[in-house]
């Protein structure tokens, strides 16, 4: 269970802000939807530092390095409730205008924050040295990361699967 305690409440506050970002308002279907969607945001984390976790020293069991780990997502909470309250407390034209540079500023700021606390992680509760906890935040982001923009895009882009027979036909000069 405390493997999946901290990654389900960063999920919780991923989609209640996401939801408040984009509609306004926070209902539970629209809480429930933006989870379902977004439930691979956490999942992708945890696999991301399985990759990094397996690969070195380690001070506790994984279940115990994964709360771990998601212990320290307080500055993403911190921006994620600021973009979300921005959404729910602005007016519609105001949000549009803003919400992307005023989530971009926040989001910036989280990342250098979350930077500094995941090295403190691989290199206090790990016990990783200095240059291998860089390294294993360098891998870590870009799996997670990676993996979270490719799925992002992936349901950003649902009608790219109807695009591939017109695309075969384009460049192989058959028709569907």
């Amino acid at each position: 269970m405390i493997l999946l305690r901290k990654p389900l409440l960063y999920l919780l506050v991923l989609a209640s802000g996401a939801s408040l970002a984009g509609g306004g308002r926070l209902s539970l279907r629209l809480l429930l939807d933006t989870a379902v969607a977004l439930a691979v945001v956490p999942v992708v984390q945890v696999a991301a530092l399985a990759v990094v976790y397996w690969t070195g020293r380690r001070r506790m069991a994984f279940p115990a390095a994964v709360d771990s780990y998601f212990a320290g997502s307080g500055p993403w909470f911190a921006a994620i409730a600021a973009v979300g309250a921005f959404g729910a407390f602005a007016g519609p034209v105001l949000a549009s205008q803003w919400i992307t540079r005023f989530g971009a500023a926040v989001f910036v700021a989280a990342v250098v924050l979350s930077l500094r606390l995941d090295f403190a992680f691989f290199r206090e509760q790990l016990g990783r040295t200095r240059e291998r906890a860089a390294v294993d935040v360098m891998v870590q982001r870009a799996v997670a990361w990676g993996a979270t923009i490719f799925y992002l895009l992936g349901m950003s882009l649902p009608k790219i699967g109807s695009l591939v027979p017109s695309l075969a036909a384009n460049l192989f000069g058959a028709r569907p």
